[in-house]
């Protein structure tokens, strides 16, 4: 159905250009990155400072292209937003008077993934389709956003995905999108269809309020995913710690000293990480100011004052959801990291008494024998300990055994360190008792 004049396809894309803990190279290496998608040899004016808004081609702005092949026109327009990199891909079917297929979207998509080279975002990117309904279609702007937005998933549910529409210069604009933290699947897209091309050229003059809005967007969505994986490790941190307390419990016998310094290793980290989620939750808090701020930008300055009121059901999302939701999850694992403290003491406390236990052992072993052996020392000279013994009880069964030279010089003076040791301790016992 050839139902489009001036077919276009804008790409906001977002790369990290920094990270908090990254080393030099690593942050080297995220920029390389982000210029990877654009053409070869191209100079970037990146000087080394704090700015809210930089273009990185000060002169010329954007780099152009064509595709002659295909009839196809665009340009590349690379920005820094603080912390991150922002790149839009412009392109469009080169004719402004006969009406394209609605299937031409898909060419102007291929055009741009190739620009691309199968390299997605950092942080996430939008795409918006937009152009003018042709005069004699009988398609209504809303089955052709329908059939654009199967252009990029083909089981696409419109009615489920689509997160809202409105007015926008006179023409209908749809918003849809999938976020799935836990899949890693963050899709944006809005489609614009206007009445004619003098609208669409005004509307055109808000690309850099866009590249803004869907930058704070993005960077909210992106703060609200790291939060899940913090999470995730915190709790696999925790149930690591459980797992090794239940492994103390039923091995006390095994060395303890080596599973107290894992758990304490462990516990180390979930304190070290416990921090980030509610530094996910700032990000979240000044990205979310910044976006209800540039909505409110471009409100003002679209004809409708009220025709993209649906975009405000993000920020509401994002008060009522993300940012409670992360509140929730430091408040849980706050009250986790000091279950696992006390996980440590009780551990620890274990393994004191248990030292203790064998300390006490190896001490009553050393008295026992110590005792036994200084009051024989008293007594032993050449098995005469056992003639006095016989003097004493003249047994003749005990007679005959101290006779018996096995007896009488091992087994004899064994037996009586072992019986002195034991009165020794005894003595120890009741003189501990009134100390």
């Amino acid at each position: 159905m050839s139902d489009i004049i001036y077919p276009t396809i804008d790409l906001f894309v977002y790369d990290l250009k920094s990270s908090l803990n990254a080393t030099d190279e690593e942050n080297r290496q995220l920029e390389d990155y982000f210029r990877s998608k654009l053409p070869e040899n191209t100079k970037l004016v990146d000087p080394d400072i704090e700015i809210e808004y930089l273009e990185l081609l000060p002169n010329q702005k954007t780099i152009d292209f064509t595709n002659k092949n295909r009839n196809l026109e665009g340009y590349y327009y690379p920005v820094r937003l603080n912390d991150t990199y922002g790149l839009q891909i412009d392109c469009s079917i080169d004719n402004l008077t006969e009406p394209q297929p609605v299937d031409s979207f898909a060419i102007l998509k291929e055009e741009i993934e190739s620009k691309l080279q199968g390299k997605p975002a950092t942080i996430g990117q939008t795409w918006m389709l937009s152009g003018c309904l042709a005069e004699n279609s009988e398609n209504s702007p809303q089955k052709i956003a329908k059939f654009c937005y199967h252009l990029f998933l083909e089981n696409a549910n419109f009615e489920q995905d689509l997160q809202g529409k409105g007015s926008f210069f006179e023409g209908e604009i749809f918003e849809l999108s999938q976020y799935k933290p836990d899949q890693e699947i963050n899709l944006n897209i809005i489609i614009i269809i206007y009445p004619n091309l003098e609208n669409m050229e005004k509307a055109a003059n808000l690309y850099k309020d866009w590249l803004g809005l869907f930058y704070y967007k993005h960077k909210i969505l992106f703060a609200y995913t790291q939060s899940r994986f913090i999470k995730k490790n915190l709790v696999k941190y925790y149930r690591k710690t459980e797992e090794n307390k239940k492994h103390f419990n039923k091995n006390k016998k095994l060395s303890t000293d080596k599973k107290l310094e894992e758990v304490e290793k462990i516990v180390e980290t979930y304190t070290i990480d416990l921090p980030k989620l509610n530094f996910q939750k700032q990000i979240l808090d000044i990205n979310l100011i910044n976006y209800k701020t540039r909505l409110e930008i471009i409100r003002n300055k679209i004809l409708e004052s009220d025709g993209l009121e649906f975009l405000k059901k993000f920020s509401e999302l994002s008060e009522q959801k993300y940012i409670v939701q992360i509140e929730k999850d430091y408040e849980n694992m706050e009250l986790g990291l000091r279950l696992l403290e006390s996980n440590i003491n009780i551990i620890r406390s274990h393994i004191e008494a248990e030292t203790a236990k064998r300390d006490r052992n190896f001490q009553n072993i050393v008295t026992l024998v110590g005792t036994g052996t200084a009051l024989m020392s008293l007594i032993d000279d050449e098995g005469k300990k056992c003639k006095a013994i016989t003097e004493v009880i003249p047994n003749p069964f005990i007679v005959k055994l101290c006779d018996d030279s096995l007896i009488k010089f091992i087994a004899f003076p064994i037996i009586m360190i072992f019986m002195l040791g034991c009165i020794g301790l005894g003595m120890k016992a009741v003189l501990a008792k009134f100390s």
